[in-house]
């Protein structure tokens, strides 16, 4: 049996000013190209707030074997969350606390020394930020802050199992999960053109994650993982005006959630030269939704003519005693890709894009302290 207390006490200073900009469009005029600051303006301020989260728990697990190969796992989780507030803008002040018990069961049997399986279930929650929290009311007199906001929950149900092979030479693990979240904070835009908060959106989130090492001597290893998920808004309101074109994204794919996440690696570790290495990454991610309304994909092509993100990467190294010199090259094709692509839901509204970076190397020296006792 386990058991223990957490304390967590974290304050929070924020202040910010104006800041005025003069944009330098691109020839076609309609993007900026860069901006440029002209003026400072301290005396402006945009916000300026202190706040201080204090979180309490007490937590129990306890494992029980009831038959032999069999664990069971038995836990519980109780948080305090408490947030105090003050404005210096306006002189509001606000507190707001939270309680919730997560509960977690599981259950393990091994099979033999070499394969099992396993089931998990547990509650997880997520309290809503400060800042929403905190945000006046529109049409409240006196102002009234979202003390309405309730915590997201999550309940996870997770299986799975391992398997090693061929005198160990081949491991193989699979995990099955499905996620349900509740109570998520919806941003929802009104007839009135205001927005308000509620704890109301409903998410979906299952897949599959499975991982394969192949080691058929000394010299070779290969390896490869992935995951194929399914993100889906069950009950995601945008807005009740009625002349807005989206009211909700009920049943669609989260954005920036592909389906298929994996990555593969080929080790070579040649005998006939103890302490040196050599490998070679594949790492893919599938195309994405880049709005809520699933209209617009990323699906750029990668290495090997794949859409979405398909990138190889090198390394190499050779260790000595205590030191290892090593070289890395990233993205050895020199793809041109992004690491994340979103875009609004309006049809007007244009791509916003991160780059990753173009091939790039990296050297290094490494020296492992060791002692001994």
């Amino acid at each position: 049996m386990i058991a223990g207390v957490s304390l967590d006490n974290s304050p929070n200073t924020y202040d910010s000013y104006r800041i005025d900009l003069a944009a330098q469009l691109r020839s076609d005029g309609k993007s900026v190209e860069k901006y440029s600051i002209t003026q400072e303006r301290p005396d402006i301020k945009i916000a300026d707030y202190d706040a201080d989260l204090v979180n309490s728990a007490v937590y129990l697990q306890a494992e029980i074997k009831p038959v032999e190969n069999l664990t069971v796992t038995l836990g519980g989780r109780y948080d305090n969350l408490s947030f105090s507030y003050t404005n210096y803008l306006d002189a509001s002040t606000g507190k707001k606390s939270y309680e919730q018990f997560t509960p977690k069961v599981g259950a393990t049997y091994s099979i033999n020394s070499n394969a099992g399986i396993y089931a998990n279930y547990s509650q997880g929650f997520s309290p809503p930020g400060l800042t929403s929290i905190f945000r006046k009311k529109n049409n409240t007199d006196p102002a009234e802050f979202y003390y309405n906001l309730t915590p997201a929950k999550f309940t996870n149900y997770e299986a799975g199992g391992w398997v090693s092979l061929i005198k160990n030479h081949l491991d193989a693990d699979i995990a099955l999960y499905h996620m349900k979240g509740a109570n998520e904070l919806l941003n929802i835009r009104q007839p009135d053109n205001s927005t308000d908060y509620q704890s109301a959106g409903r998410t979906t989130h299952q897949g599959i994650e499975y991982s394969v090492t192949y080691r058929p001597n000394t010299q070779w290893t290969v390896r490869f993982g992935g995951t194929n998920a399914a993100h889906r808004f069950d009950e995601f309101v945008l807005s009740t005006k009625s002349t807005d074109a989206v009211q909700n994204v009920n049943d669609k794919i989260m954005p920036s959630a592909p389906s298929w996440i994996a990555n593969s690696e080929f080790i070579y570790k040649p005998e006939f030269i103890g302490g040196f290495r050599i490998g070679l990454e594949w790492q893919r991610m599938s195309s994405w939704y880049q709005n809520q309304i699933n209209t617009v994909k990323y699906e750029d092509k990668g290495v090997f003519g794949l859409k979405g993100i398909s990138v190889l990467n090198f390394r190499t190294g050779y260790k000595w005693k205590g030191v290892e010199v090593f070289m890395n090259i990233m993205n050895i094709t020199n793809e041109l890709y992004a690491f994340s692509a979103t875009r609004g839901n309006n049809a007007t509204d244009r791509s916003t894009y991160t780059s990753a970076p173009p091939r790039t190397f990296v050297f290094g020296v490494q020296y492992n302290f060791t002692g001994k006792s």
